[in-house]
């Protein structure tokens, strides 16, 4: 019995998948805990925070995402698998570390700054991660296996998550064994990680150590940087700025995705502050209905749509996908906006307004999840369309710091606008996500126009 669909693979992908496969199962309950929205929740319910402090929270993981511009670059010309071990054990052993933090006063800070270091080399491990596919697995099967993988990711990550917040409902002291225990859950991960092999990679690092006299080739080779290139902000920046100026359709790309990743980050930390402080599920059931709205019902959305998206990521190319995708986000950001005004709505629905409010939210999360199941398989995998072979990871460097930069500013400024104008905020969003729709039906329509052109 084929359980993990290898022999629907080319053969030659088959081992790589089986051994990652396995891989992923013990480093998908570390990744629950790290990457989720739980830690949110614990910000909130177990540390009393602001939501302020919530939506620091709900930023970090992806602002983490800023630092993956400088990984991308390291990646250039040095053994992947061996940079995805390093980066997998220091995100396990600094999640770990995060049981240690007293519920004192200033225990939200110092929670928060904690995983935002866990977070910040997860964000290597994805770059790292996104250079193994790109190297294993060939571009006609690339979304299937995507999919799959993630998949795995996703409810493991998901009963990771609403197990440690059932535990926490039980006693909210437990989160200094939760995190501990997610940490050794990693570091089988990372051990299992070593079996990997990058297919093509002796060659590949030879013709980074010794280039062809080939013109071509040396062209489009991109050498490894020193580590005080990586530490330079001018030279890392350089790079950026060099490679968004020289690809027209890439930087279009990246800039619709920013309209879409503001779209639904500035409106993530509203969520996550709407209810987790202003719905009152009671001392017994806070942490996991929380949990449930803001982690476990996106993630089985997300699992339940990632073989579609894989297939039609596969039949259409990323432009053609982004349309589709970027139109489930619309809907998500306009039923979130209806949820948010009927958890306002108290003098008007009375007794109703929190089992209104929970299925609105509830709503709402199933057609995030959704789109987000559609982003998991693009944001990986989308910038491939673009790169040449020689610069995919400084690409997928590029489009993930991209990410952590407008994580940096959107969460903090939604919160931000929903305390100044309140409901508003959500009209802002959907007219960002309507623009990023318009970019990415432009560009797909001029790559039909010169795909029929000839």
């Amino acid at each position: 019995m084929d359980l993990l669909g290898v022999r629907s693979l080319p053969f030659l992908t088959r081992r790589n998948y089986f051994h990652e496969f396995r891989q992923i199962v013990p480093w998908s309950v570390l990744a629950g805990i790290v990457e989720g929205a739980f830690g949110s929740v614990v910000v909130a319910k177990v540390f009393g925070g602001s939501e302020l402090e919530i939506a620091i929270a709900t930023a970090t993981p992806v602002a983490a995402f800023v630092t993956s511009l400088v990984w991308g670059m390291l990646c250039v010309g040095r053994p992947k698998v061996r940079l995805l071990v390093v980066f997998s054990g220091g995100t396990a052993l600094l999640t770990g570390l995060a049981g240690a933090i007293p519920a004192s006063t200033h225990g939200a800070a110092w929670f928060i700054c904690q995983m935002a270091a866990a977070q910040v080399l997860m964000a290597g491990v994805l770059t790292a991660r996104s250079a193994v596919w790109k190297s294993n697995y060939p571009k006609s099967v690339r979304g299937r296996i995507t999919a799959r993988l993630q998949g795995v990711r996703v409810v493991v990550g998901a009963a990771a998550a609403l197990t440690a917040a059932a535990v926490c409902d039980w006693d909210p002291a437990s989160y200094r064994f939760i995190y501990p225990v997610a940490c050794a859950f990693g570091l089988v991960g990372v051990w299992l990680a070593r079996r990997l092999h990058i297919r093509g990679e002796r060659s590949e690092l030879a013709r980074h150590a010794a280039p062809s006299m080939d013109l071509e080739v040396d062209r489009a080779l991109v050498e490894p940087f020193s580590l005080v290139a990586l530490l330079s902000p001018g030279r890392v920046l350089g790079q950026m700025v060099e490679v968004l100026r020289d690809d027209r359709r890439y930087t279009l790309y990246c800039i619709a995705q920013f309209f879409t990743g503001i779209a639904n980050l500035m409106t993530m930390s509203i969520v996550a502050a709407v209810v987790t402080l202003k719905l009152d599920f009671g001392r017994t059931w806070g942490f996991w209905v929380s949990t449930a709205l803001l982690v476990a019902i996106p993630q089985l959305a997300i699992l339940g749509s990632l073989g579609r998206w894989g297939r039609l990521f596969d039949r259409l190319g990323v432009l053609g996908f982004r349309v589709i995708n970027v139109s489930c986000w619309v809907a998500s950001l306009v039923l979130g906006m209806v949820a948010t005004l009927v958890a306002d709505s108290g003098e008007m629905l009375g007794a109703m307004v929190l089992p209104a409010a929970v299925l609105a939210f509830a709503g709402r999360s199933i057609l995030f999840g959704f789109g987000r199941g559609g982003g998991a398989v693009a944001w990986f995998i989308g910038h491939l369309h673009f790169a040449h072979p020689e610069k995919a990871e400084i690409y997928m460097g590029i489009h993930v710091a991209l990410t952590g930069i407008r994580g940096l500013i959107a969460p903090i400024g939604g919160v931000l606008l929903w305390q100044w104008i309140g409901w508003p905020v959500w009209l802002i969003a959907i007219a960002f996500a309507l623009i990023s729709l318009a970019m990415f039906t432009a560009l797909a329509k001029e790559e039909q126009r010169e795909a029929e052109s000839g």
